[in-house]
Parts: C-alpha cells; structure tokens; sequence
C-alpha cells in the first residue's frame, strides 16, 4: 500500500526486527531507521519507473533563451519524453544534439529558428534546447509550450507524518532484512526474499503486457518476466 506515514512504516520495522514498539525505547537509532527505510524507497525509485509517479510538467520558450530549468520536483535524468505546441499540435522533441545539428544552426553564435526540434541534458543540469527559440511562447494559443514527461521525484519521508511514495510493505521488509543481516539474524534472508518477491509481483502488475507471434503465425506468448534482485546498501 502507498501513501503510508513515516511513524507506521517505523511502527512495522520495529515489529519485523523485533525490537520495543515504543518510540521512546527507539529514539537514540530513531534516526539510523528513518535513513535505512529512506535509502529502501530510492533505490526502488531508481530501479525501475513506477506509472503512478509519472507526471507532466510544462514551461514557455523564451526568444533567444537556449537553456531552461528542470521542474523542482523532476530529475531531469527522469524525463521521459519531451514535445512542443507549435503549429497546432504537440510535436517531439527529439533527444541528443550532435555537430550535424549545431552545423546547421549554430547555437554558440546565437543562431535561431523555429521550432526547437532536440533537447539534451546540459552540463549544469539544464535542459538545451536546439535550436534556439526565435519565438517567446504565446499564453493564449500555447505556441511556444514545452510539455515535459517522466517520473516525479519522491516526496520527502522526515517527519511522522510524511508519507511514503512506494509500497510500504516493501519498503519495512526490504530494511528490516538489512537491519536483520547486519545483526547477524537468520532470518534475515528471508525478508528480503519476502522483499524481492512482493516487489517483482508488483512491477509484474504495472507493466504493459506484450503478445508475441514467431513469425506472425502460431500461439501468442507473453514474454518471461525476471525478479528485480537484490540490491545491499552501498557502504
């Protein structure tokens, strides 16, 4: 289940793990147990594209503007897809800008045109746009509007009362078998089995199935799906 409070998700792993219920008892590694169910729930975000994270985010193209800022709440790393209004309709924007392109409109010396067809990820973290708009983007006809798609960045999971972006109880077991392990628990490895196992059923459940036909006759097949495995914490 989603949208699980920080002071649940601690109330679980202090069950899975065995220890004392009471926050009292637990407040010297309160912060130790935040941080292992905080790096639980990153790598799963990392790991694979949750649907129910992906958002579209918009902005306006400026005139002679080449680089804009990401979304606060995207990594551009993220972004999925990028298109532009123009003309009436949503276009792509395609990915990468190699020499061929900036031979044609050489962005270094400010050439413009319209409109942007590439988009790269910048040094700094901006997002380049080829070429560079010679259009600012029009508010009433949405000419000029950027659409960006891909996966929102998780909210923070600080305080009691923040909640958790993936499944909770993933996120308890795959940080109670770690806790387990490094107390040297038998158990141990079966909670973060019973991890892999919920997480693997869970991407199963959300991504797209495919038929496939040998040489477009016979039976459909779906393709095998594989566990996520295991990632331990770095460090």
């Amino acid at each position: 289940m989603r949208g699980t409070t920080l002071v649940k998700l601690l109330d679980d792993l202090r069950a899975e793990t065995r220890v004392s219920l009471n926050p009292a008892h637990n407040a010297q590694v309160r912060d130790s147990q935040v941080k292992r169910l905080q790096s639980v729930q990153e790598r799963m975000w990392d790991d694979f594209d949750w649907p129910h994270l992906r958002v579209e985010r918009q902005f306006d193209t400026q005139a002679g503007q080449r680089y804009y800022a990401p979304p606060s709440d995207m990594t551009v790393d993220r972004i999925g897809r990028v298109e532009i209004y123009a003309d009436g309709r949503w276009q792509p924007v395609l990915p990468n800008i190699g020499s061929e392109h900036y031979s044609a409109y050489n962005s270094d010396l400010d050439e413009r045109a319209w409109p942007p067809r590439r988009w790269q990820i910048h040094e700094d973290g901006t997002i380049e746009l080829w070429p560079i708009p010679e259009l600012n983007a029009d508010p009433e006809t949405l000419e000029g509007r950027v659409k960006l798609t891909g996966i929102r960045n998780l909210r923070p999971l600080v305080n009691d009362g923040d909640v958790a972006d993936l499944d909770d109880r993933t996120i308890v077991l795959y940080a109670a078998g770690e806790l387990l392990a490094g107390a040297g628990a038998k158990d141990a490895q079966l909670k973060l089995q019973a991890a892999s196992k919920r997480e693997a059923k869970l991407r199963g459940q959300l991504s797209p199935r495919r038929t496939v036909k040998m040489f477009g006759l016979g039976k459909s097949t779906t393709p095998r799906r594989f566990a996520p495995h295991y990632r331990p914490p770095e460090g």
